[in-house]
């Protein structure tokens, strides 16, 4: 027989079904056939089989049911489970009002109602009703929604922001969290603009949840299935919820790196300090945001501290900020006034106020992120950069992580890790060094970490990914979560500007389509962004990448790398090392070098070398000629251009293109205008046309034109030789960069 579960008391492992017979049943967890206890849910459909048992019905070898979907746009099987429209029998809608309750059979016809729910206070004035509803299998297949969705009703007649509040409530409230969707509600507002207003602030507030607004109004009678499926794919399908640019400050789009935030609290816990070091944009915030909020949960009182904040001030006047930062968050109090921190004596106040507050405080982790911001060398403040500052603050620190054991660690985040790397400062001991693991440095997120956010922000914006696909989104961008979400990103542009139907299922074919539209359009700027932090700091390391890259690193040739250098690239993530043999792991990134400066290559044949020869010159000649007919046009207008360059051209040559206008005589289809003339035009009008306009003097320019002339294209038959080559990348290089200031590229 099939049925509905109608009530499932968790506490106690038993519940009531109401059969196809419309009786109800009895059943017990001890009773189910090839299904878990948590995988059941109130609104769930199961198969049993009735029996008497004390003369009661008793449902018995109970399984729970799901069907095989087969979507228009997905060709792989998904596991749904059969929901079907209504309310549960024992549902209690008394909190509501008589709108509201013609609203939530409304709503009843497109979900199953499961709970009524109740109120929701949010001060002495604002009272809100909510019920929580089961998607429907077409809905779990369309929107990727397979838990219970919060309803909120919103009563008054002018939205209030604070209305997200109440979802959060809700979500607290209930114990049985993991059955309710974290990333989707729908609010119900009885403000008849409330729909114009909540788009509004979801485009203002890129981590708010997806929330799907009706009116009361919409929702009052009859069968809104079609409006509410509308508004559902209006909300899902065209909001980006792989756009994200900053830390992420909310745990609903924290994906990947849970165990590794465990991990880190569970260095606390033993008394080891800790530190999160990786590339630009790899997620380092964002993790000390998740070790805070898990923190808070086991009563550990966590600060962040932003050394952007620290550096501005003297190290007296940092551990000022540091124990504000503590009493802010703490809510113990504390002297930080100027005169207890005084260069004379802060570090005794520190010491001091760190006495008083862990007398009310179990332990504290101190989080200091952009640590650069305050190390030697590196920081915009001198009394950090070249000064004593450093040393005098963390040797504060460090007696007090001493002192209370346990009880108080810090852990550090940033780029550069070389704040735990130097041994002295200004001939001090570096208080720092040795004080964290060596291996410091952010994990990627490996398939798993992938499959699970791309999946899930996908779901709900209509777009799966199989798993080859992420795969390769991890092997293609190294784990890089940043850099994965931008491709997925770019990857649903192209599905919605191509009118793709959703849901959809990305496989290789659309993936391999979207790859070099992003590489085109986006990844550069990217990968020139996070690289900044070698650019920056690391210049070795950067050129080191260089030759990786382009082939110019030898496989003997990593035994004899200074092994810091190694450290932090395969620290980043950037390289790995597999037995003595050096790759790339963020393939993205070496194509972007191999982009950038693939005309530094070493050790190449003859063969690549006339390639490069003959790109480069054809490219910049392309460019020049429109320099020459711009100059050479403003100079002596139409008719005076077209006769300087005749006057250029050999005699025997001038008959036949005299007929010609001044942009046929530039067409390289039409007029055999050679690289070498243009050079020869450019010395004849020099003073007239093109003094103003080059940087370099004229002999510099035509010993330029010479060089690159030298190597013609038809001489390939020529060997060219190593200081060929670098002769006549000088030259060609100054002339590239002369167009390129030229047009302002």
């Amino acid at each position: 027989m099939k049925g509905n579960v109608t009530r499932k008391i968790d506490d106690r492992g038993f519940g009531f079904i109401i059969g196809s017979d419309k009786i109800d049943y009895f059943f017990h967890m001890s009773d189910l056939k090839d299904t878990n206890w948590s995988e059941i849910s109130e609104g769930d459909s199961v198969e049993f089989d009735g029996t008497l048992r004390n003369d009661k019905n008793v449902a018995i070898h109970v399984k729970k049911l799901y069907r095989e979907y087969k979507g228009e746009n997905n060709s792989k099987n998904v596991e749904v489970t059969s929901v079907y429209p209504g309310k549960h029998p024992m549902i209690c809608l008394d909190a509501f009002s008589d709108q509201e309750k013609r609203i939530v059979n409304t709503i009843s016809k497109t979900f199953y109602v499961t709970n009524g729910g109740g109120k929701v206070e949010l001060g002495t004035t604002s009272t809100y009703r909510y019920c929580l509803v089961k998607p429907t299998s077409e809905f779990q297949i369309q929107f990727n929604l397979k838990r219970e969705i919060t309803v909120i009703f919103s009563p008054f007649e002018h939205f209030e922001p604070r209305t997200f509040d109440a979802i959060s409530d809700v979500y607290k409230k209930n114990t049985q969290q993991f059955r309710i969707d974290k990333i989707c509600s729908v609010v119900v507002s009885n403000d008849k603009n409330a729909v114009d207003e909540i788009r509004k602030i979801l485009k203002s507030d890129i981590e708010m949840q997806v929330v799907v607004p009706f009116t009361y109004d919409e929702l009052l009678d009859g069968d809104k299935t079609e409006l509410i499926v509308s508004r559902f794919r209006e909300y899902f399908f065209e909001r980006d919820l792989f756009a994200f640019e900053s830390p992420l400050m909310k745990d609903i789009y924290f994906f990947g790196r849970r165990n590794y935030v465990h991990e880190l609290i569970s260095r606390h816990n033993s008394g080891e300090n800790s530190g999160v070091f990786g590339l630009r944009r790899s997620g380092k915030t964002s993790v000390l945001q998740a070790v805070k909020r898990a923190s808070k949960m086991i009563g550990t009182s966590c600060i962040l501290i932003d050394c952007q904040e620290l550096y501005h001030h003297r190290w007296y006047k940092a551990l000022k900020i540091v124990v504000e930062r503590i009493v802010e968050e703490t809510g113990v109090v504390a002297d930080t006034s100027d005169d207890e921190f005084s260069e004379e004596k802060a570090s005794a106040s520190f010491v001091h106020a760190l006495e008083i507050i862990f007398y009310d405080v179990q332990d504290i982790i101190l989080m200091f992120d952009e640590v650069e911001q305050i190390t030697p060398e590196l920081s915009l403040n001198d009394h950090w950069k070249t000064g004593d500052d450093f040393i005098i603050f963390w040797h504060s620190l460090r007696s007090s992580f001493h002192k209370w054991g346990k009880r108080f660690t810090f852990i550090l985040a940033g780029t550069n890790p070389s704040a735990v790397e130097m041994i002295t400062i200004n001939k001090h001991d570096n208080p720092l060094f040795n004080q964290i693991k060596a291996d410091s440095y952010l994990p990627p997120f490996d398939v798993d970490d992938t499959s699970d956010m791309v999946n899930k922000l996908g779901g709900y914006m209509g777009i799966s990914f199989d798993s080859i696909v992420c795969a390769n989104l991890t092997q293609d961008f190294g784990g890089h979560p940043y850099l994965i979400r931008h491709f997925c990103s770019s990857l649903n542009t192209y599905v919605n500007e191509n009118r793709m139907k959703k849901p959809i299922e990305v496989k290789n074919a659309l993936y391999q389509k979207v790859m070099p539209i992003f590489v085109e359009k986006y990844a550069d700027n990217f990968c020139k962004f996070i690289l900044g932090v070698l650019v920056d700091y690391y210049p070795e390391e950067n050129k080191f990448l260089e030759r990786l890259a382009l082939g110019d690193v030898n496989d003997d040739e990593y035994h004899r790398t200074d092994p810091q250098l190694l450290s932090h690239l395969m620290g980043y993530n950037i390289i790995e090392n597999n037995n003595g043999i050096l790759g790339y792991k963020i393939d993205v990134l070496k194509k972007y070098l191999v982009r950038k400066y693939s005309y530094r290559k070493q050790n190449m044949s003859n063969e690549e070398k006339w390639a490069e020869i003959s790109e480069r010159r054809n490219k910049v000649e392309i460019k020049l000629r429109l320099l020459v007919k711009n100059q050479l046009k403003g100079t002596y207008g139409e008719n005076g251009a077209r006769q300087q360059v005749l006057s250029s051209m050999k005699p025997e040559l001038k008959p036949r293109y005299n007929a010609l206008s001044l942009n046929d005589l530039m067409d390289p289809k039409k007029c055999q205008i050679y690289f070498n003339q243009l050079g020869i035009i450019i010395n004849n009008n020099w003073d007239k046309a093109f003094k103003n306009v080059l940087s370099h003097n004229k002999p510099s320019i035509k010993s330029y034109f010479t060089i690159v002339n030298d190597l013609r294209e038809d001489c390939h038959a020529k060997e060219v030789t190593d200081d060929e080559m670098n002769s006549f990348r000088g030259a060609i290089s100054v002339l590239e960069k002369e167009v390129i200031d030229y047009f302002g590229e």
